[in-house]
């Protein structure tokens, strides 16, 4: 920037030639470094005025002009030394020359001017001893330094008075001026919008150049980048290159300049001194920092973005849309009613993720949604008492009514598709695998209700129980594979494994779980087992397991003995297994009666006071399809 305005002052079109030389020693896997840059121009150069702000510190000289006073400190941040040779002309003494070293021990008393004689108006800066860590971040690449200086120098490189600009690297050359008129001005917008009486200008760019990559918003001070965002962390849309209606694709930039953001730069130009809190009571502005906060200069740039970008951002939102159709169709019905209001949230979903990004994104949306009615009731309830309009309460009542219940809809949809997943697995866990074995009965079971858990420790939509019996949901304890010894609430000691027991026990106030009341055993066996005999079958397993629970004598975990309500309370036993030749002689042993479709046997047990039923395994899979056929086909599952 010393160099354009120093151009500037002496009012010549003037160029500016920066040299970038590489470090051959410090080469590391083909990547070229750099040494040190040498920065030329034809400007006014090192007269007595600019030589006396340079040994001020903090000097004002060019405070008119963005100047802080404290460049050159900053050269020595990056640098070892600088060497400056500069000739200017002395009015009354014709062209003088200083040539001097700036660094640690730079004595500004040792500089003295020469005659110049016949040499020509110019200065160059030579930065040598390129330190760390800047030296290792950055690579001799012409484009990519050019892309940064572009950046950095937007504002001042859109003015026709903005000198020529030329990068140079051994023989390679690069005009800066053509890189941004290419890359950056051709499709330039730009608009003006206040927010507290403060001016600011908004500029917009579409920047073709492959190398870059993130769509950002610029924070300008005094003609130079300062801070920079991306784009995509407030809006979704922007999360990789854009296409444009010609196919072609690019990186947009917006820039932000205004006075204000001149007013409130710090000196190394790094950061401003605003608040970007976004809450009002947490930031009322003080003498240091004032009350306008970066977040809201923030959002009126974003809202110059997306009219900007509208077409873009609308083909793109009309994409995601489609997908999302898709998927809820084929994979997520329950988010079904989101769709009529997909315009509330579509520019929040990620424009091109996988399955589980948009499940996880649509989810969020449903929660927001269901939080947003709670709200709603909540506040709907309250007014009730009010009752000032009462068209508008229930107008409003009424319009609640509609969202909860999609919501409502929404639920039972995710718990159908639920199902017939379930179904799906229990029916492959049924077949034979390669060698023609069966699944342990402990697969099958697992899918109806987890092994070593309890109504306790286990989720609702965990357990499958509706596969055998909706009633069993109701329920209100249910331990699965655990001795009946350890079961709290039963006096038994027996260590008896029974693969699920049901039972109801209930509270009266101020007192705990009262006797049982009612009882059931399940019991699943290995799918196509025929080793069954009078002795060792599962009618017998579950009729003891019945005998051990209505005769134990074990205390619960308070020490209080929970007694059945009587000797004969209601039993009923479900034992699920492949109806294999042995296993029917068994039950046609006992009396028991076939079901119509030859699926099953039922039958009462006088001496065990219990009804049971043994079901096949394909049986148990049929019905619970047929009992859910019709909501699969309403949902579009079949």
């Amino acid at each position: 920037m010393n160099a354009v305005q120093s151009i500037q002052d002496r009012g010549v079109q003037g160029s500016i030639i920066v040299n970038i030389v590489e470090a051959p020693s410090l080469k590391i896997d083909d990547i070229d470094r750099i040494e040190r840059f040498v920065i030329y121009d034809d400007g006014v150069g090192f007269t007595d005025e600019n030589m006396d702000s340079f040994n001020t510190a903090y000097s004002e000289y060019k405070f008119a002009k963005g100047g802080k006073g404290v460049g050159r400190f900053l050269w020595l941040k990056a640098f070892d030394k600088v060497e400056i040779d500069s000739v200017f002309e002395a009015e009354g003494e014709g062209r003088l020359r200083r040539k001097f070293v700036f660094d640690p021990k730079y004595d500004p008393d040792q500089v003295e001017a020469e005659t110049a004689r016949d040499a020509k108006v110019a200065t160059s800066i030579n930065l040598s001893g390129f330190q760390e860590p800047y030296r290792s971040e950055l690579t001799l690449d012409l484009d990519h330094i050019a892309l940064r200086m572009c950046e950095h120098f937007i504002l001042l490189l859109m003015q026709p008075s903005c000198p020529r600009i030329e990068l140079r690297s051994g023989k390679q050359r690069l005009s800066l001026n053509a890189f941004f008129e290419e890359g950056f001005s051709q499709n330039a917008t730009r608009t003006t919008f206040s927010i507290k009486d403060q001016d600011f200008t908004v500029h917009g760019f579409r920047l073709t150049l492959p190398r870059t990559a993130r769509h950002r918003l610029i924070y300008c001070a005094d003609e130079r980048a300062v801070l920079s965002e991306n784009l995509d962390n407030f809006v979704q849309n922007l999360s990789g290159r854009l296409t444009d209606g010609n196919g072609e694709t690019f990186v947009y930039l917006a820039v932000v300049t205004g006075s204000f953001l001149n007013e409130h730069v710090n000196q190394e130009r790094t950061a401003f001194d605003i608040d970007d809190d976004t809450d009002d009571e947490a930031s009322q502005g003080t003498m240091l920092v004032p009350n306008l906060k970066r977040a809201e200069i923030r959002n009126a740039c974003l809202d110059f973005v997306r009219n900007d970008l509208s077409e873009v951002l609308a083909d793109i939102n009309s994409s995601k849309l489609e997908r999302i159709r898709s998927y809820v169709a084929t994979d997520a019905p329950h988010y079904r009613v989101l769709l009529k209001r997909a315009d509330e949230f579509i520019d929040r979903i990620p424009p091109s993720g996988t399955k589980s990004e948009l499940e996880l994104a649509l989810h969020r949306e449903l929660h927001q949604r269901e939080v947003e009615l709670k709200k709603e009731g909540s506040r709907i309830i309250v007014e009730a008492a009010k009752l000032d309009d009462y068209e508008d309460y229930r107008e409003r009542l009424s319009h609640f009514l509609e969202n909860n219940n999609e919501l409502g809809v929404a639920a039972l949809a995710q718990y159908v598709a639920h199902r017939k997943i379930i179904l799906q697995l229990f029916e492959k866990a049924l077949s034979s695998n390669s060698d023609g074995r069966y699944p342990l009965e402990r697969i099958l079971h697992q899918i109806i209700f987890p092994m070593r858990s309890s109504t306790d420790d286990t989720l609702y939509s965990q357990q499958n129980l509706w596969l055998l019996d909706e009633r069993l949901n109701s329920y209100g304890v249910i331990h699965s594979d655990r001795q009946l010894r350890s079961i709290d609430g039963l006096e038994s000691d027996a260590a008896l494994r029974p693969d699920l027991i049901a039972f109801d026990q209930e509270y009266l106030l101020g007192d705990g779980p009262q006797p049982l009341n009612s009882l059931t055993v399940v019991e699943f066996k290995r799918p196509m087992r025929d080793d069954y005999t009078d002795d060792v079958n599962p009618l017998n397993q579950v009729f003891a397991v019945i005998d051990k629970v209505r005769s134990g004598t074990k205390l619960d975990a308070n020490g209080r003995p929970i007694a059945v309500a009587s000797p004969n309370i209601p039993t009923t036993c479900y034992v699920v297994c492949d109806l294999t030749p042995k296993l029917k002689q068994v039950l046609k042993e006992r009396d028991a009666t076939m079901l119509p479709d030859g699926q099953g046997f039922y039958g009462y047990s006088r001496n065990y006071n219990a009804y049971y039923e043994v079901l096949d395994y394909g049986k148990v899979l049929r019905d619970a399809q047929r009992r859910n056929g019709a909501l699969f086909d309403k949902l579009k599952l079949i």
